[in-house]
């Protein structure tokens, strides 16, 4: 798409930025922001008419919803990543703005329709969730592969936090904006269209600021088999321990935001009386604004780099929010405080495994790859919508949810029905006795008494029947058309509760899944926590080292703080060789216990024996045939002896360099540079090593590093 910004020098379009201000990042923001909002704000109205409609019940609707929007990620996941990488990701991301404004134009015809009582209306309205869910799949993996084309590497981890606490305050405010409306305007949702359409013009608008970058791949052809492409991405992710860590933790965490949005809903539906729309979508808003304020400071304290060690800290803030909510369900002030802590830890959780995600993508095919994450978050969403309907299926079979037993009061013509916001207040009935007489009735909502929502059937002069159970110390009124099929009632007040507890529990399992296939990762908190009031750790071409496969990486340190600094720059577990004589007592002891569990060997001299040496390259080879990292200083009597096995097995080795400079904006640490060089595959040795660390380029006047 040609443009009159576009004719600029493509260089300079091309090369990423050093700052969060440039302006194709301000209009991704601004798209992205806009896109996030209308996604949210459909889904919710969406559901809502549905409801008001009698077109879905709402145990249908709250089931319904997340298929329908997490459905076109899985069917359009290949077509979405050869787009993004085949073309521009910028002529994708303005494609799809536009095609935003075509769906929210859907989206009030539909609302239009459904207020003049065309049957049609409130199914087209759930058409678009449908829509917007296939705007994602097609808009994501633009948006998260333009991320490292147009910000460096030590920007990722502020841009992405910034870029993620934006969305979630569009969710939270879409999320709201969707139920709100639906509150006060109900018969008269088109408005809700209306504004929704003006929102997705200025979306469009924005996205044309967003400057002209390179296709990623543009000699990509499209493959002959539509889906061949999925299997191939996902072997070589879960071949990369870094991408699996991201995939599978970004999965959860899709997860997670279906099965607590469901639960939330719930518990509203179970209330007495039970949310309105409005109060539903404030509260179900909480998680985002959570994440809202989460997210960027997770930016802040990762420093220049992503920080595998905040992954922890959020699991267990999650962990304590989910069991404060299962707690104080009851205590609404108290549910709405642990909803926050649980969106602001959900940041640190997921801001360092979208960067991760990010970074280690190929060039050639981030897109591709985001795409293919995005058919597994499918996957945990589907699963949470199913887990959801199975536990609450269990629970009404088992008698956890006990039945509501009904009984009839009486049948009747119906006279009238007073509504506030689409909800009965009062009705009257009239009925003929047993003499023969006809008798009038009425029944109106109190502290101590509620009417509970009816079908469309039960319209005024229809013959009524009426119902009556108690529950919580409030009689309820139920009307019933006269042939309609009356399906069973269950009481669910306690069900949340109970799937609260479950999500912390999936939660926890996540953790250990993670733990798994990152052996240090708790090392890696206690180490961003060393280092933070000391250094801020930024890691440059780290793009050089594989992100699996054997490897040795070798630097000229003379400090156990050193190999601590190298390990916290990567994102694998590296086995490394510690040499304790260097300065262990400047580093807390139980660090040093910590590290331990994960080295190659510790030595706490500078002599190495035969024996010591023939153990050490027994470890070495047993490592490398796991296709594990090795990671050594190049000080120390050993090292002849191990590149002798490396260059038997022809392992390509990785130098690294590291730099301290003064922190220009704070005198209370230095910037630590970790500097990766270009892989060497060809025979080395111990002079050839030392020259190639010491020739990568340090940073001059905190400028990045040219590696």
């Amino acid at each position: 798409m040609a443009t009159g910004f576009n004719k600029i020098d493509m260089a300079k379009t091309y090369e990423p930025a050093n700052t969060l201000y440039s302006r194709t990042f301000i209009a991704l923001l601004v798209a992205q922001f806009l896109a996030a909002f209308n996604d949210q704000a459909i889904h919710a109205s969406a559901m809502f008419f549905a409801i008001n409609k009698s077109t879905l019940n709402e145990a249908q609707a709250i089931s319904l919803m997340p298929i329908l929007f997490y459905a076109p990620w899985a069917i359009f996941c290949t077509l979405a990543g050869y787009l993004a990488d085949r073309y521009s990701k910028q002529s994708s991301l303005i494609f799809w703005k536009i095609a935003e404004v075509l769906i929210t134009a859907i989206a009030l015809l539909g609302f239009w329709l459904g207020t003049q009582d065309y049957d049609s209306g409130p199914w087209i309205v759930l058409s678009t969730v449908f829509l917007m869910g296939m705007h994602s799949a097609f808009f994501v993996p633009a948006k998260y592969g333009i991320m490292p084309e147009i910000l460096k590497s030590h920007m990722l981890s502020k841009g992405n936090g910034l870029l993620e606490s934006l969305s979630f305050l569009a969710v939270i405010m879409g999320t709201v904006f969707g139920g709100v409306l639906s509150y006060h305007y109900k018969g008269q949702e088109y408005w809700i269209g209306i504004l929704l359409c003006i929102l997705a013009m200025i979306g469009a608008i924005a996205s044309f600021w967003i400057e002209k970058i390179p296709a990623a791949n543009p000699s990509r052809k499209f493959p002959p088999y539509l889906y061949q492409p999925v299997y191939a991405n996902l072997k070589e992710m879960f071949r990369s321990r870094p991408l699996a860590i991201a995939v599978i933790g970004i999965a959860f965490f899709t997860f997670i935001v279906a099965f607590s949005r469901a639960t939330i809903y719930m518990h509203g539906e179970s209330q007495l009386p039970r949310w309105t729309e409005e109060e539903t979508s404030v509260i179900v808003g909480m998680v985002a604004l959570g994440i809202g304020f989460g997210s960027p400071l997770v930016g802040y304290l990762s420093g220049g780099k992503i920080e595998m060690g905040l992954i922890p800290i959020g699991i267990t803030g999650m962990i304590i929010g989910l069991i404060g909510e299962a707690l104080l369900l009851d205590h609404l002030n108290f549910l709405i405080a642990f909803i926050i802590t649980t969106g602001f830890f959900t940041g640190f959780y997921v801001v360092p495994l979208f960067t991760l995600l990010q970074d280690r993508a190929p060039k050639s095919s981030k897109g591709d790859v985001i795409a293919t994450s995005n058919l597994i978050n499918v996957t945990g969403a589907i699963l949470a919508s199913f887990l959801f309907f199975v536990i609450v299926k269990v629970a009404h079979l088992s008698g956890v949810c006990p039945e509501i037993h009904l009984t009839k009061i009486t049948e009747g013509k119906l006279e009238s029905i007073q509504l506030d916001h689409g909800r009965p207040i009062s009705y009257g009935l009239s009925f003929t006795n047993a003499d023969g007489n006809k008798t009038e009735t009425s029944f109106k909502t109190s502290p101590k008494t509620a009417i509970d929502n009816f079908s469309e059937d039960v319209v005024i002069g229809a013959v009524i029947v009426e119902k009556s159970y108690r529950l919580g110390g409030v009689e309820h009124r139920r009307l019933y058309e006269q042939n309609e099929s009356q399906t069973p009632m269950f009481d669910n007040h306690f069900l949340p509760r109970y799937l609260f507890l479950v999500a912390a529990f999936f939660t926890l399992a996540t953790l250990v899944i993670i733990r798994i296939r990152m052996p240090d990762l708790f090392l890696r908190t206690i180490l961003w926590g060393f280092f933070f009031s000391k250094y801020s750790l930024r890691a440059h071409g780290l793009h050089n080292l594989k992100s699996h496969g054997p490897v040795l990486i070798v630097h000229e340190g003379n400090s156990l703080e050193d190999t601590y600094l190298i390990l916290s720059a990567i994102d694998r577990t590296p086995r490394n060789l510690f040499n304790a004589k260097l300065d262990a007592e400047n580093i807390p002891s139980f660090i040093n216990r910590l590290a331990k569990k994960h080295s190659l060997a510790w030595l706490n001299s500078n002599e190495c024996t035969p024996e010591e040496l023939n153990l050490i390259i027994a470890r070495i080879r047993k490592n490398i045939g796991k296709q594990h990292a090795i990671s050594l200083s190049l000080n120390g009597p050993w090292i002849p002896g191990i590149l002798d096995l490396i260059n038997e097995l022809k392992i390509p080795v990785v130098p690294v360099f590291i730099s301290r400079a003064p922190n220009p904006t704070t005198k209370a640490s230095n910037i630590v540079y970790v500097n990766f060089g270009q892989e060497i595959n060809s025979t080395v040795d111990l002079e050839s090593l030392a020259i190639a660390c010491r020739e990568i380029k340090a940073p001059v006047n905190g400028e990045t590093p040219a590696v």
